[in-house]
């Protein structure tokens, strides 16, 4: 059952960095960033983000082949999604006007990094 839900996650993940490739406007929308950000250098950010969480989700599915990589891996993808809330507080204590889009975008990585952090804690034991 664990093996399954860390496999949905690694998919969760990969789905994210597909969507700024085939869907760049519409999630920026969702996300409730200004109109005027979506433009060419936004949406290149957004895929290079993107190709990250392809990344990250290919990690995932090497790490359930390779039991002794999976904590680490797990770990990582947590540590991306910490490092990810760091980013995200930057425009929310600047002020910079998408504090809708900081909020929900902390509505994913929060989740998100608290999930690897449990999978990893019932895959190494330490629950």
């Amino acid at each position: 059952m664990i093996q399954t839900i860390i496999f949905a996650m690694g998919v969760g993940r990969i789905i994210l960095g597909v969507i700024p490739f085939i869907a760049a406007g519409p999630s920026s929308r969702l996300l409730g960033f200004p109109k005027g950000h979506d433009n060419a250098t936004s949406r290149l950010m957004a895929r290079f983000f993107g190709v990250r969480d392809v990344g990250l989700g290919a990690l995932v599915f090497y790490g359930l082949g390779h039991d002794a990589a999976l904590p680490f891996i797990l770990l990582f993808n947590a540590a991306m999604d910490l490092g990810d809330l760091v980013a995200i507080g930057i425009p929310l204590v600047k002020r910079q006007g998408i504090d809708r889009a900081a909020w929900m975008s902390t509505g994913f990585a929060l989740p998100a990094g608290l999930a690897w952090l449990t999978m990893f804690s019932l895959t190494t034991g330490l629950h």
